[in-house]
Order: structure tokens, then sequence, then C-alpha cells
């Protein structure tokens, strides 16, 4: 009697994978990488090293190419084409690949998590009512920053070292965004702060989770990860319980307040007011309070993980400068003089070194490839004449692009602090190369909010502390794939001497 072993049904099932997976490339399409190791095509280049493997594809194929990773072709685009995925929004979606990575449809049970059509709503909502009030919020947000700042590193009198560098001032951030979105009122609570402040790092960990079963089907992937879901365990799930219980007697208060004072009710300028505001707001409806929650809890991720990021990559590229310190310092003394320590939007807005500073950290973000966006009509045909189907991931050589030396001259791969400084480009400015915030019409709403954010505590921590690594070196991010995360290695901070 014959006997298939395991290792049999291993090898059929194997060669069976490598005949369905196997890629179908079109004529028309752009060039195909080749790739030795089947079934995995370039997966490993991918993930352990994508700097070189991305550069010598581009050299060899041009600024748009395909690869096959986690056994799917990609497109990688660049330059132009790069340019025409911003420009076609209607033909490409930035939602669907997001929700591919972080099935934010299945954690967000309410409001249906990211999605082109919400994305409206939310970009609106960021646009008008957190970049759109920074006069209004600027004190706040000075406010709150010094407050974060005393307690998460208060004194230097003798030399102190700062470790877990990004979840310290993640949590500076949070306290500050935190009194913008839920209120004052709220904001007291500890464990509201933390839930903020943890809430994209919690939701984030599904990305450690490497997608091996996409080389069979992309969705096996998101039924597995999501799978604890079924036994009651949603990252979402613990922090929407806790902005409820910490909103609801605060929104019962100030529904109380206009019930007694009708006209003369003064609206509050936070997020919470404005969700209040909105017509379908029903906060006796268990499910509609959930609802404008999972709203709030989307821009929770979306600002302060990426602020706090953008600080600590702008903290480390500074204190391994110190005569770049040393500069934006008197920049800094001269501004704080002229207001008197009292920083408004027109101080702000003077930051002229500061700026150029912030601007050329984020050009230097090092991200290999970035903003995966779904061909999501029937067909597109760039103006190279390459043209891909309904269904392909697209990805943007976000490296190359922001380091075109047709863009950024002959000295594009230095970093050059004041490189920005008279050169009316200021760091939320988005053109075809300074895609670090997305581009064409649908460009991050809330990036005027983050760079004054960034500004403000970047400021704050110039004037009280002087900085560097502890090794004294400029300390490199770290790789996860073609992605950065900033660097583990702590800081050192010390008093200013009072002159």
């Amino acid at each position: 009697m014959f006997e298939v072993s395991m290792f049999q049904i291993f090898v059929i099932f194997m060669i069976i994978l490598y005949i369905i997976k196997r890629p179908r490339i079109g004529k028309n399409e752009p060039p195909f990488v080749p790739y030795t190791i089947p079934i995995l095509g370039h997966t490993y280049n991918y993930l352990f090293n994508p700097k070189k493997f991305i550069k010598e594809c581009k050299e060899q194929y041009g600024d748009c190419f395909s690869i096959y990773v986690f056994g799917h072709v990609m497109t990688v685009v660049s330059r132009d084409s790069l340019t025409e995925v911003f420009r076609n929004s209607d033909d490409f979606d930035f939602s669907s690949a997001i929700n591919e990575l972080l099935p934010f449809h299945r954690l967000f049970t309410y409001n249906g998590g990211i999605t082109k059509e919400t994305n409206i709503f939310h970009a609106k909502t960021a646009r008008e009512q957190v970049s759109g009030k920074l006069a209004l919020n600027t004190n706040i947000v000075q406010k709150y920053l010094m407050k974060g700042m005393d307690k998460c590193i208060g004194d230097c009198n003798d030399p102190k070292i700062v470790d877990n560098t990004w979840l310290t001032f993640n949590n500076i951030v949070a306290l500050s965004i935190t009194n913008i979105f839920a209120g004052e009122e709220a904001a007291i609570h500890e464990d509201l702060i933390k839930s903020f402040g943890s809430f994209a790092f919690d939701v984030g960990s599904l990305l450690m989770i490497p997608p091996i079963l996409s080389f069979i089907h992309p969705k096996l992937h998101e039924i597995v990860i999501t799978l604890p879901m079924k036994f009651g365990w949603n990252p979402v799930s613990r922090h929407r319980e806790v902005v409820m219980n910490r909103l609801r007697p605060v929104i019962e208060k100030r529904l109380k307040e206009k019930t007694i004072l009708g006209n003369n009710y003064k609206p509050y300028n936070d997020l919470l007011e404005y969700y209040m505001n909105q017509p379908n707001f029903d906060y006796t409806i268990p499910d509609n309070l959930s609802y404008h929650v999972e709203n709030l809890l989307v821009l929770v991720f979306a600002s302060i993980n990426t602020t706090s990021r953008t600080v600590v990559d702008a903290l480390y590229d500074l204190a391994g400068r110190p005569e770049v310190l040393n500069e934006l310092y008197e920049e800094a003394l001269t501004i704080n003089k002229e207001c008197n320590g009292t920083i408004t939007i027109l101080e702000i807005q003077k930051m002229e070194k500061l700026d150029s500073f912030i601007k050329e950290s984020l050009r230097h973000s090092d991200n290999i490839l970035a903003l995966p966006h779904y061909m999501i009509s029937k067909s597109y045909t760039f103006s190279n004449g390459y043209t891909i189907l309904r269904g392909r991931k697209v990805l943007m050589c976000a490296d190359d692009m922001l380091k075109a030396k047709e863009c950024y001259g002959d000295d594009a791969e230095e970093f050059k602090p004041f490189r920005f400084v008279n050169a009316k480009s200021p760091a939320t400015k988005i053109d075809r190369s300074y895609i670090v915030f997305g581009g064409g019409r649908h460009a991050c709403p809330g990036r005027f909010f983050a760079i004054t954010e960034t500004k403000l505590l970047l400021h704050k921590l110039i004037m009280k502390y002087k900085f560097s690594t502890k090794s004294g070196k400029i300390e490199k991010k770290i790789y996860i794939g073609p992605i950065t995360i900033p660097s583990q290695s702590s800081l050192v901070f010390e008093n200013r001497v009072k002159c």
C-alpha cells in the first residue's frame, strides 16, 4: 500500500503554490525584476536589504518597476510616476492598502475605521478643527508641552540620561493633544492621557506580525491577526471604553450648561465639542457614543505617534550636531526675548532656521518604500507608457524622491540643516519631491498642527536644555524592512546655565 509522508505532502503543496502564485506580467506592464528564490521572490531583500536592493532595481529598470513580495506583485514608483499616483486619487486608493496592513475595518467596529469615504470626514475634521484652530490652541499646546517636559524630563542640574526616548516624548505630546482633542476637563485623568498615548503603539503592534500567510492569500493574514477578536480581544475596544468613561460625564455637564445658559453658552474649542455638534450625535445611545469616540480615536492614531516620531527624529539629528544646536539656540533666544517667553503663531512663523531643520530631518526620514496605494480602476497607464491593472499595489520610492538631485542639488544626500532658510519652502509645504505628508488634494491636513507643535516643543527644549547623544555621535535610525523607526540610543539632557 502506498503511503504519503508529510514531506511529500509539503512538496506537492509547494509545487501547487508555486504554480498558482507564479507572477504573470502583461506586455505593457512595468519591467519585472527577476528573482532566484521560488515562491519567496524578492521578499528576503525587501525585508533585510531594502536600501541596496531598491537602489539596484532603480538603476537597472528605471523609476517604475515591479517586484514580488509576500506572494504578490507590487509596483514601485518614483519621480514622475509617483506624482501621478497623487494626482489621480480616483484611480489609486490609500485606505485599502492601509487596511491590508492593519485591518481597521475589523478593529473599529462602530465607525468602519479608515475608508475612502470616512477619510473625507476625518480630513475635514483635522483641517478645520485642528490645523484650522492653531491660533486658538497654541497657548493650550504650549502650556501642556511645558507640563509634559517638567514631568517626563524635569530638572537636569546634573546630566540626566533619558532612555526610551520615543516613548518619553510620545507621553509629552499625548498630554498636549489630549487637552486639544478631549478638552481640559477630561484630560485631568491620567488613564485617558495614557490611553491616547499608547493607542497607536497598541494597535500598531499588529504590524510586527509578518504576513507569511499572504504567500497563500492576503485574507488569510487578516483572518489570523484578527482571530483573537472572536474571543473578545480587540486593541481598540479597551481604549474605547476608557475614552467613553471619561468623556460621558463631560458631555453630560456641557449639555446641562447648554440647557441652562441657552444662547449664552460658550462653546469649547476642543474636538469633543465638534463631535457633540454633529447632527447625528446622541450620547444616550451606546452605539452612537461609541461611533463618535472611534472617530476621535482615528485622529488620535494619526496624530500623537507621528508627531512624537517627528520630534524624536529631529532630536537625534540635533543631538549629534552641537554646532547646529548652538545656532538654533541663538535663534530661539532672540525670539524668546521678543515675546517674553510666551510664543504665539507669529513667533512660530519667525522660527525659520528651526523650520528648515525640521524639514531637513523629515527629508532624511530614510524610509525606502512608503505610502502604499491600490489601483482601483480597471487599468491605469502612466505617462511613461507602462500600464497596471486593477488590484495592483503601488509603493512609493520615498527615499529616492526625497533625495532627488534635480530637486535638491548635487548635495541632496547630505544633511544640511539650513537648506531651506530663505527658500520660501516651509516644512508644511507640499511639492512634487517633498512627499512626507503625501501629495495632491489628499495631503495630510493635520501637518500644520503637527509642525507647529513640533516647533513649539523643540523651541522649549532648546531654551531649557543642552542635549546630546550618549555616544557623542550622530545616531542612525533602525530599519524594519523598508521603513525606519528612531534610534534606541539614550539622550543626555542638562540644564542650560541661566545668564
